[in-house]
């Protein structure tokens, strides 16, 4: 059984976080393995409060983990400070072989809001941790925060997809689940359908799958998380997203 490894914080409603990685990790076959970086007081609705873990505690977590387990992908999601960026930036720099399928979830803010990484950590993220990723999942605001790019329609994904690939990441996936494709110019097969972005400095990807009326907390946490998974069990980064989107598709309308 491969062993994935998600480094984020905890969400004590399960729904998103470390919480819900370890279940996908588990519905995927894999083996989880979990570091902490905050604890978090929330619910499916709204974060109320957030404890950083200090950077030095998560690379304990870390180097204890590897002591016993191999690693075959790591998946980072919150990551709360600029200390715990850095401490994650010097931790792959020194060992290279786990962030062979090391897959960022860029997480900024909840989506009530709430601040889930500093400004310092922000700045860190594109400069030094962006650039070791095998693959970078971010929203469509996440998109614009690390591209500079105000997103309004899917040609302005396409030029933020190009902008974060130009931050040395191996590729990225701008998840446009909340983009409005009823309006002008869509038709088509994508025409109101659900559609990422996906760019690996050679050709652009388009997934399209279909658009449920429904929100479902952490489906950012559960498709960075299932892109992982398949990248541990040996798919290729295209095959694993493809994986990931019929999961995420199949959870969201079951829901």
């Amino acid at each position: 059984m491969k062993s994935v490894l998600t480094i984020a914080g905890s969400d004590p409603s399960g729904g998103a976080g470390v919480q819900r990685d370890l279940k996908v990790f588990t519905e995927f076959g894999c083996n989880g393995l979990s570091v902490i970086t905050a604890l978090t007081a929330q619910n499916s609705k709204i974060v109320k409060g957030v404890v950083p873990v200090s950077g030095l505690f998560v690379k304990r977590q870390i180097e204890a983990l590897l002591e016993e387990y191999t690693v075959g992908a790591v998946k980072t999601g919150m990551l709360a400070t600029d200390g715990i960026v850095r401490t994650l930036v010097m931790f792959f720099r020194k060992h290279s072989d786990i962030k062979k399928n090391l897959v960022i979830d860029p997480v900024i803010t909840s989506t009530s809001g709430y601040l889930l990484l500093e400004k310092k950590g922000i700045a860190r993220l594109k400069d030094e941790l962006i650039p070791l990723a095998k693959v970078v999942t971010p929203n469509l605001y996440e998109a614009s925060v690390l591209s500079g790019v105000k997103i309004r329609g899917i040609e302005d994904v396409y030029n933020a997809a190009g902008e974060i690939k130009k931050l040395g990441c191996r590729s990225v996936l701008v998840k446009g689940g909340h983009l409005n494709t009823r309006g002008k110019g869509y038709g088509g097969k994508v025409q109101g359908m659900a559609v990422d972005v996906f760019y690996d400095g050679r050709e652009f990807k388009v997934f399209i799958a279909e658009r449920v009326k429904k929100d479902l907390h952490g489906s950012g946490c559960i498709l960075s998380a299932a892109i992982a998974a398949g990248l541990a069990k040996g798919d290729d980064i295209k095959g694993a997203i493809r994986s990931a989107k019929k999961y995420i598709t199949r959870l969201i309308r079951d829901d």
